[in-house]
């Protein structure tokens, strides 16, 4: 038991650690190479959960915020609405395989002022990016294979948003997922 409990503790390091890579835009590390197993799965989904609470958060906080035109305060609220609903999704999965969802944290602290609509939505395009490099991180790396088809949706939708904020900020489209970041 004590074994299999250290091994967790390690994969779920590793997995954090691969995890704040990806989000910070760094290289990406493997898992170590052994069997996948649920609670692997169960570490993934609860990762990818902490951004979902994340993300309904900060367009919560945009939303209130005072800093958006009607439009983009429209947009925010439906990108909220989307991110509900994989909350919804990947708690229910962590349930199902005999885990317990992460929390929600009653605040998240961004490190950026946000001054005035752009800052927002640079904030909220660095988010979905980040929450698109974890999707595209963790859609192989989970033993249950209908929970890959999942993250995959999840992934579309991430990257969706990301383009869309891109586009909105003045960006030109890019044809890869690689140069969404620019």
């Amino acid at each position: 038991m004590r074994s299999n409990r250290r091994d967790l503790f390690l994969t779920a390091a590793s997995t954090g650690l691969a995890l704040g890579l990806a989000a910070a835009g760094r290289p990406l590390i493997a898992l170590p190479g052994k069997e996948k197993t649920a609670s692997d799965d169960i570490t993934l989904m609860n990762t990818a959960l902490a951004l979902e609470h994340e993300a309904i958060w900060a367009y919560g906080l945009a939303g209130g915020s005072g800093l958006l035109s009607a439009k983009a305060k429209e947009v925010g609220l439906l990108f909220q609405g989307s991110h509900e609903i994989h909350r919804d999704l990947l708690a229910d999965a962590v349930k199902r395989k005999g885990g317990a969802p992460v929390d929600a944290k009653k605040e998240y602290v961004f490190g950026v002022p946000l001054k005035d609509e752009k800052d927002v939505l640079e904030l909220a395009f660095k988010l979905e990016v980040g929450a698109a490099r974890v999707y595209l991180y963790v859609v192989d790396r989970f033993a249950d294979r209908a929970l890959s088809a999942a993250a995959a949706r999840i992934l579309s939708d991430e990257v969706l948003h990301a383009t869309v904020l891109r586009s909105v900020l003045g960006r030109e489209v890019v044809p890869t997922f690689k140069l969404i970041e620019n």
